[in-house]
């Protein structure tokens, strides 16, 4: 993978794209290609090259910055809003978005978000050389030239990350180019369960219920939604 990540930043506000220069210039892991205040120029200059991230406001004139999102969906672009406006964040994550920033921007936040991103952008880099397979509630997949198996006991959890899911154990994370739906329908029968649209847990994991989260064994809370909560209590029956 290599040692910087390209990013542009689209934001009709000049001193708020100036705040967002200020914190990514201030950082090792990124590289800025481009500075827009507008949604449409920005969309003609990446139309042969996308940057590996993009931070956009949502409220812009000609295009808002979540009809951005759309318009490039398919580029594989990780996209984070950075926006005053947090009654549009339900609508970012169901588009995708890997993060939803709340202005003023902070540094704390700002680097925790491009902390997460830049270990999304490792796995999902590896993540290219695996061919995932299911075998004997073993997961089997490619990394690189070597081959890994994971038993199905060794899953602490399994994460939706949009066509990705990472495989969380006690001693390594990895993604798989694989659904978390595609992902479960493979696993052993009634030993995992999906208690949130981007989490499935192994039952025997799973250490305490609560009204609206769950503890693992390894001290791990994860929300449940609202659609998984019924079958989710079953398990305590």
């Amino acid at each position: 993978m290599k040692e910087k990540l390209t990013c542009a930043i689209i934001d009709d506000d000049s001193l708020d794209r100036l705040a967002i220069e200020t914190e990514i210039n201030l950082l090792q892991k990124l590289k800025i290609v481009g500075s827009f205040g507008n949604p449409i120029e920005a969309l003609s200059a990446f139309k042969n090259t996308m940057p590996d991230i993009l931070f956009l406001d949502i409220d812009m004139p000609e295009l808002n910055g979540l009809d951005l999102v759309r318009c490039i969906g398919d580029l594989n672009s990780i996209n984070v809003i950075i926006s005053s406006h947090p009654e549009y964040a339900l609508e970012g994550f169901q588009l995708n978005v890997f993060d939803f920033i709340l202005k003023p921007l902070e540094t704390d936040r700002f680097e925790h978000t491009v902390k997460r991103i830049y270990d999304f952008a490792q796995l999902r880099y590896k993540a290219e050389a695996y061919d995932v397979l299911f075998e004997n509630e073993k997961i089997i997949f490619k990394e690189g030239h070597n081959q890994v198996s994971i038993n199905a006991n060794e899953v602490v959890y399994l994460e939706a990350y949009g066509d990705y899911t990472k495989i969380v154990t006690d001693k390594k994370d990895h993604l798989t180019l694989t659904t978390l739906g595609s992902f479960l329908e493979s696993l052993p029968e009634g030993k995992f369960k999906r208690i949130h649209r981007s989490y499935v847990v192994p039952t025997s994991r799973i250490s305490t219920c609560a009204a609206k989260a769950l503890t693992l064994m390894n001290g791990v809370v994860l929300p449940i939604g609202k659609t998984y909560l019924k079958e989710t209590k079953q398990v305590f029956k």
